[in-house]
């Protein structure tokens, strides 16, 4: 970890310690030659070597180049398509015009561009490679590097991608190359981060130039339908539904210019000065957190708001009240689930859903249909959340069209994990009361740790006293 004292303080110090004493430091060595500016220079350096104690991981392994049969050369761009044998004409030439759109894209809206690689690849500027896929298939894009390297002063590599043509299908050549472009880039900015930032982040820019999200919808349906999960884990393939986590992010702090994300991988990168490992601080996670303090809008306000929005997608009759375009766009398949449903007049119930756990930023959802509640009533929620997570309560207010008309949050609270609503049904137009709880965890989601923080949880409502 970087000196908690100032540089100049630091210098300051280690200036007046080498000089107080250079007669003693003479006596004590007699075959000591050096200057007072070498003992200066020494002690400085051992003052400001202090030895990082954060956390660290490893780094990516380099990965050898594919063996390609050709390769596509742009004209006004320095970016390549190199293809395998089996790869047809019709799709080298689309491969090739959307890696010249993700260069155009990241160019105009200044992030951060691949390292040149000094002609690796056999050609003068970055290497995509539209080859077969090799062994079992997971993930179709593949960021590789040949070497380390320092850039600006901070970690880096010198990265090219595979594409695997064989598990693309052509509706999403274009928006997988774009994510493809985007993961190497950040492979060659910030190797210390992990691989589901870069996938999330991926996806994210492909679906703004393109408007799908990557290689396909599977990983935002699947995020979705699981909402029990935590948004950008330690699960590589997470990133691909955590591209929707971004999407909301972009949404409530940029307008959807992508500035935002943007500037947050600025923040991320560092240097490693020793070892053979790299420093994993500051991750993303904790630089969304740090950036949102600092705008007053806290990280776990927004993720309290996405758990409710993120409901109102899927479905016909969800996805039309949405209150976020973006959500309208999903598959309707891709609907978070209904752990529970009761109705006001057979109330009091207890939810205790068994085998469900939460996930840091997970959330569940119990619905009750208050049509038959007389105008007045009350209804009384309790959460009972497992020890040593946060709990996030949520109570929806939802009309006979499907929309929204208003709710009630409780505090979060961590050491005492009980919260309770007591939501008034001031009139007869509430046809629903949509619950939502989600865990906060105990610290900041860790992208590069497994998830020891999964919590369970119970609800337990009643009807109160009318008026």
């Amino acid at each position: 970890m970087r000196s908690s004292l100032p540089f100049a303080v630091a210098l300051l110090l280690a200036c007046l310690a080498s000089l107080a004493s250079p007669a003693r430091a003479q006596d004590d060595d007699p075959d000591d030659e050096r200057t007072v500016i070498d003992r200066w220079a020494d002690a400085m350096a051992e003052s400001l070597a202090r030895r990082w104690t954060g956390p660290v991981v490893d780094w990516p392994a380099p990965s050898p180049r594919p063996e390609a049969a050709g390769v596509m050369r742009s004209i006004e761009h320095p970016v390549n398509v190199h293809v395998g044998p089996r790869v047809t004409a019709e799709r080298a030439t689309a491969a090739l015009a959307a890696l010249e759109m993700a260069y155009d894209y990241l160019e105009a809206h200044r992030w951060p561009m691949p390292m040149p690689d000094g002609g690796r690849g056999g050609t003068a500027g970055f290497d995509l490679y539209l080859v077969e896929s090799e062994g079992e298939p997971v993930r179709p894009v593949h960021p590789g590097y040949d070497v380390p390297h320092i850039h600006e002063g901070l970690d880096a590599t010198v990265p090219f991608v595979r594409v695997d043509d064989d598990l693309v299908a052509d509706s999403r050549l274009d928006s997988c190359v774009v994510s493809a472009f985007v993961q190497a880039t950040l492979l060659g900015l910030d190797p210390a981060e992990a691989a589901s930032w870069r996938i999330a982040t991926g996806d994210y820019v492909a679906w703004l130039v393109t408007g799908h999200w990557g290689c396909s919808d599977e990983g935002v349906v699947a995020q979705q339908r699981e909402s029990y999960r935590t948004w950008i884990g330690d699960d590589a393939r997470s990133g691909e539904g955590g591209a929707l986590f971004l999407a909301m992010l972009s949404a409530r702090t940029d307008g959807l210019t992508g500035n935002f994300i943007r500037d947050l991988w600025t923040a991320a990168p560092q240097r490693t000065w020793e070892g053979d490992q790299l420093r994993a601080a500051p991750d993303m996670w904790q630089v969304v957190h740090a950036v949102m303090e600092i705008g007053r809008d806290p990280l776990d306000r927004f993720l309290e708001e996405v758990a409710v929005s993120r409901y109102f997608a899927g479905p016909e009759a969800r996805r039309d009240h949405a209150p976020l375009a973006l959500l309208r766009g999903l598959p309707e398949t891709a609907a978070v689930p209904v752990q529970g449903h009761t109705a006001f007049e057979d109330l009091p119930r207890r939810f205790e859903p068994r085998d469900l756990e939460l996930e840091p930023y997970g959330s569940a959802y119990v619905l009750v249909d208050t049509s038959e509640a007389p105008a007045g009533s009350l209804l009384r929620i309790w959460l009972r959340g497992e020890l040593g997570v946060g709990w996030a309560l949520a109570a929806v207010r939802i009309g006979a069209d499907g929309a929204e008309r208003g709710r009630v949050r409780a505090p979060v609270r961590v050491l005492n994990p009980r919260s309770y609503i007591p939501l008034e049904l001031t009139d007869d137009q509430t046809e629903q009361v949509l619950i939502v709880v989600t865990s906060m965890g105990s610290r900041l989601a860790d992208a590069d740790e497994p998830n020891d923080q999964v919590r369970s949880f119970r609800l337990i409502l009643d009807r109160g006293p009318s008026e």
